[in-house]
């Protein structure tokens, strides 16, 4: 399952790429430069249009000026995301973190304040400064080589407490299927991070819209409060706001 996500992501890079070295190109043309059907083109586009990465018109497909958004700015605009996250937690707060790099974000603003910080990140310590005013609890639990914890002792840490806020991030956004990441392990600990938060906030840019990784965490109807980007389309926000969801924007 993994690898036909990785090749799906790798295909829609594709498709951006011909399209930055021909400008437009048709359908049929990314068909035949992919070695892959029309109707799994005709996909691909019509989800890198909800992210509004291409526009669609007549089976022209074109790049919008938003895709110019590098690597850099997309740090950036990650940065900003959990800032904001950061600004509405309060003294006194329990706060569940996951393992998202988005989520990460809003940690070092989060532990100034008098707050405890729980979280399967064991990246969080650098942020344990000087200044810090709050208490950090790592999940522990099986660690990958990347510092995320999972497994029975990380479930049950999240699972023998309650949470006034979740602050998740995630690899995907679907309608349909939910929020959603890549990972079996971590799937696990995000529900359950899910399950014993009062309150959810989701922290995605606009990449994340659209797309469905391997394994739902979420549903819809579990978030309390979306923080986004300024690229994501009204239409796509306005599906949230019906849902009686909460949309931040951050430029």
């Amino acid at each position: 399952m993994r690898n036909s996500y990785k090749n799906i992501t790798e295909r829609r890079k594709e498709i951006l790429q011909l399209l930055k070295k021909h400008n437009t190109m048709s359908i049929t043309e990314l068909s035949q430069n992919l070695g892959v059907s029309e109707m799994t083109v005709r996909r691909d586009c019509n989800v890198l249009s909800t992210r509004s990465e291409v526009s669609q018109k007549m089976g022209i497909i074109r790049l919008t000026s938003r895709e110019v958004v590098g690597p850099n700015e997309r740090e950036k605009i990650k940065s900003h995301l959990g800032l904001e996250a950061a600004k509405l937690i309060h003294d006194n707060d329990i706060v569940f973190v996951n393992s998202s790099t988005t989520a990460m974000y809003s940690v070092p603003q989060v532990l100034q304040k008098k707050t405890f910080v729980v979280t399967n990140n064991g990246g969080a310590v650098k942020h344990l400064t000087d200044d810090v005013n709050g208490t950090l609890i790592l999940s522990g639990g099986n660690a990958s080589k990347f510092g995320i914890m999972s497994g029975d002792i990380a479930n049950h840490t999240f699972l023998s407490m309650r949470s006034d806020w979740g602050i998740i991030g995630c690899a995907g956004i679907s309608f349909d299927q939910g929020i959603s990441t890549p990972s079996i392990e971590e799937a696990t600990v995000n529900r359950n991070i899910v399950k014993n938060s009062r309150k959810l906030m989701l922290l995605a840019d606009h990449t994340k819209f659209g797309v469905f990784s391997n394994f739902t965490i979420a549903n819809i109807t579990d978030i309390d409060l979306l923080i986004t980007d300024t690229f994501v389309p009204d239409k796509i926000l306005y599906q949230f706001k019906k849902k009686g969801i909460e949309v931040i924007q951050v430029p």
